[in-house]
């Protein structure tokens, strides 16, 4: 049961997985600065006795940001002409907007967020994240879930490994579990497999508890321990960060190598996978290249 557990959790969230290491192998080449951003100007007439927060909302249909949706306060604000200044964040960039009520115009400054600070956008998105675009907030619960995920991962992997050592098998093979018979496969991998975890599994503990607190603060207050694992999260350039990139990596196809060789479990796993990688792939395909909130 908790072999299956540990498999099927795996390939659920495959596609998050994946994200995680790609963010993490990607801190080695964070961009330090933005790219130059793209400047237009339409016609826009702001009506009579219409609230800086109902021009902003109407700016932000216009744009198409969905992504920036609920448009909170700290978003609209005015520069020194007095002009109404809206500042939308998003998954993919930033839009300054500067409303010119007299000829009636948007001067708007789009900065496109590369693919990499795109991704890493996403891999901070959970539950306590609160979208008006639809797409977002199902990412936000589906990583939530993925981040979870990856702690029953580690805890079943420790569990599994911590059994096999009272049933080893014969020679060159594996039994991770009686009740679900003989279950091998090659000894390299099975090995690489393992080690990677084991290697892995204080960083891997780390990062799921940092990145725990960060979602969720009002759960528990960050003293000086979970400050430590804060700037360890967080280092960019040659830090932690691509080391468990790369471990993840190794165990992101060691681990689909070892489940394709458990025919019997083929079927199940299929479809978790293919579940997972429609919903987490659509989503972030979508959301990147789709018309509304970019």
């Amino acid at each position: 049961m908790i072999f299956r557990i540990h498999t099927y959790t795996g390939l659920l969230t495959f596609v998050n997985l994946t994200l995680y290491a790609v963010v993490g192998i990607a801190a080695l080449f964070d961009a330090p600065t933005a790219p130059a951003p793209v400047v237009w100007e339409q016609s826009f007439t702001v009506q009579a006795n219409q609230s800086d927060r109902a021009v902003a909302d109407r700016v932000v249909r216009l744009l198409g940001l969905s992504l920036a949706t609920p448009v909170h306060d700290f978003a609209i604000g005015h520069d020194a002409q007095r002009h109404l200044a809206l500042d939308f964040y998003h998954a993919n960039g930033r839009h300054q907007v500067t409303v010119l009520e007299h000829p009636g115009r948007l001067h708007v400054e789009q900065t496109r967020a590369s693919l990499w600070k795109y991704l890493s956008t996403l891999h901070v998105t959970t539950a306590a994240f609160h979208s008006g675009d639809w797409r977002m907030q199902v990412w936000a619960w589906w990583n939530e879930f993925a981040m979870w995920s990856l702690a029953v991962m580690a805890a079943s992997g420790v569990w599994i490994w911590w059994g096999r050592r009272e049933t080893r098998g014969t020679p060159g093979r594996v039994h991770y579990s009686r009740t679900l018979g003989r279950v091998h496969y090659s000894r390299t991998l099975g090995r690489v497999h393992r080690y990677t975890a084991l290697g892995a599994l204080a960083l891997v503990a780390v990062y799921e508890i940092s990145a725990v607190q960060m979602a969720h603060r009002t759960w528990l207050k960050a003293g000086a321990v979970l400050g430590v694992f804060h700037r360890i999260h967080r280092m960019r350039g040659f830090g932690f960060s691509p080391p468990l990139g790369v471990a993840l990596v190794v165990l992101g196809v060691t681990g689909l190598w070892l489940w394709w060789k458990l025919q019997r479990e083929r079927r199940v796993g299929a479809g978790l996978l293919g579940f997972g990688l429609f919903l987490a792939g659509g989503l972030i395909w979508w959301m990147r290249t789709g018309a509304r909130g970019a």
